[in-house]
């Protein structure tokens, strides 16, 4: 079967080839009746324009790059539906990249996004300067930050209220009577642990608790260990930063779960290493609330399936992405754009906090 060709639509339509093209590109004014027969014959002809014969016209690809820390990781599996969906909406594809948080990875694929010649960009950096992405911006690419920001980059974010999120988290623990409460972390340059850890921080100052450094676990998402089971098939497993994540989580937790003056509560500032935490508190006997209560930021379908469910602070992911999306391609049309203030979160409390275990001298 012959394939449809714009002449082909514009006898259909009856007008000229240069209108099916201005519809098709719209690069100039057409009267919806016009409009409308030009895109019945399309329809009735199933005609497909060459892709890359309208780029050339509208200098457009219809491309936009989305940029991901961990593609295993739920919270960036949902942000990246609502970006894809809201894209989709609007005719737009989505070349996707996984840099599992390492900043040479993210700069090879910001590489491979620039020779696509996108039309504009959506990233989760990895939270290192990056040259690649400077200059990416100074070509003119619309960028969006989503989550999380990068140094010295101008361009707009589209996130959470992180510090007033992890604030309510311990003012609830603080609340239940804890006096000793850990902040598990990643490691420190993403923006987002940074603020969760002030919000950590703010809340026991302003209960006059101590600021104890001591309990402050900086895990690393690209670390390199072993869970309980797992000895002797690193190999297996393979390089996901999620998995990486829990194996941190665990093997920085065990001194501090052994400790005489271990915490009565730990807030765990990122799902992905939730998981390594609950390993942990196994491997060390270690009862869910009775002994140490636990709250995540973050929730997910798997949260309330815990024994116990675990309390969270829960996060509009998917809208995030959802307006990333309608941001970027506001830049896009050359329309006003404004970032939007930081969205709202929610405490979502559920069995795994409890009041702290009473200790008999």
């Amino acid at each position: 079967m012959t394939r449809a060709s714009s002449k082909d639509v514009a006898r259909q339509a009856g007008v000229s080839i240069a209108t099916v093209s201005h519809v098709i590109n719209k690069t100039r004014f057409v009267s919806d009746e016009t409009r409308q027969k030009v895109l019945d014959a399309i329809d009735a002809l199933g005609y497909r324009p060459n892709a890359v014969a309208r780029s050339l016209v509208t200098r457009s690809t219809r491309k936009i790059g989305l940029v991901i820390a961990e593609i295993t990781n739920p919270f960036f599996t949902v942000a990246a539906r609502g970006v894809e969906e809201e894209a989709i909406n609007h005719q737009y594809n989505i070349v996707l990249c996984n840099t599992d948080e390492d900043p040479e990875r993210e700069g090879e694929s910001l590489k491979l996004l620039a020779a696509q010649q996108i039309d504009g960009l959506i990233i989760a950096p990895t939270g290192v300067r990056s040259p690649d992405l400077l200059a990416l911006a100074e070509s003119g690419v619309p960028i969006v930050q989503i989550d999380r920001s990068s140094p010295d980059l101008l361009a707009p974010l589209v996130g959470v209220n992180n510090e007033e999120g992890a604030y309510q988290a311990i003012r609830y623990l603080i609340g239940l009577g804890h006096r000793r409460i850990a902040c598990l972390i990643n490691f420190d340059v993403i923006s987002t642990q940074r603020e969760r850890l002030r919000g950590w921080e703010r809340a026991l100052r302003e209960a006059n608790l101590p600021v104890d450094d001591a309990l402050i676990v900086r895990a690393d998402p690209r670390f390199y260990g072993v869970l309980p089971g797992e000895a002797g098939a690193l190999s297996l497993v393979g390089p996901s930063g999620q998995r990486q994540g829990m194996r941190s989580a665990y093997q920085l937790l065990q001194d501090l779960l052994k400790s005489p003056e271990r915490p009565s509560a730990i807030f765990v500032a990122s799902n992905q290493l939730t998981l390594g935490t609950l390993y942990a508190f196994r491997a060390c006997g270690i009862r869910c609330p009775e002994d140490i209560s636990l709250i995540s930021f973050d929730d997910h379908d798997w949260a309330p399936l815990f024994n116990p469910p675990l309390t969270v602070v829960c996060q509009p992911t998917y809208q995030l992405g959802q307006i990333a999306a309608r941001l970027l391609l506001q830049m896009i049309n050359g329309e006003p754009a404004e970032a939007p203030p930081p969205l709202s979160v929610e405490l979502v409390t559920r069995a795994s906090c409890s009041a702290p275990p009473v200790i008999v001298s």
